[in-house]
């Protein structure tokens, strides 16, 4: 008996992991924002903390978590044409807009520096005539 439970708890271990991973939630670093469509039984069976082997076609009570693996598989596999489609979409709308951002800012930037110009340029028109008025106060006063 002690056999069979062990293997349940194996199982409800490789359903957990399969759950985390459905949920982009898993617990191993290398499975965080897996393609669906990469899902097998040893990316379950490693976050679920066994060997790359552990979830076998042989034994019967896995048929149901592998029937679940490939149909999870499956449905990604199916749907990544319009899934891709829409992240791609939104990538071209996030980059349409960050362009116009970027227009946006480099006029900003360009008005700010020919202001600065502008200021650079009267300082030393000033600086000029206050050394010209020095010069003429020294020579009036001698």
């Amino acid at each position: 008996m002690k056999s069979s439970d062990g293997a349940s708890k194996g199982l409800n271990a490789c359903e957990e992991a399969l759950k985390r991973i459905l949920d982009g939630k898993p617990v191993v670093p290398e499975h965080v924002g897996l393609d669906l469509s990469k899902l097998t039984a040893s990316i379950v069976s490693l976050e679920a903390g066994f060997d790359r082997g552990y979830l076998k076609k042989s034994r019967k009570t896995h048929l149901p978590i592998l029937a679940k693996i490939e149909a999870c598989r499956a449905e990604a596999n199916k749907g990544s044409g319009s899934y891709n489609g829409k992240i791609i979409k939104r990538l071209e709308d996030k980059l349409v807009l960050l362009e116009k951002e970027l227009a946006m800012v480099c006029s900003q930037r360009d008005k700010v520096l020919t202001q600065n110009l502008q200021l650079w340029a009267r300082v030393r028109e000033l600086e000029l005539a206050e050394r010209q008025n020095k010069s003429r106060r020294v020579r009036l006063h001698h």
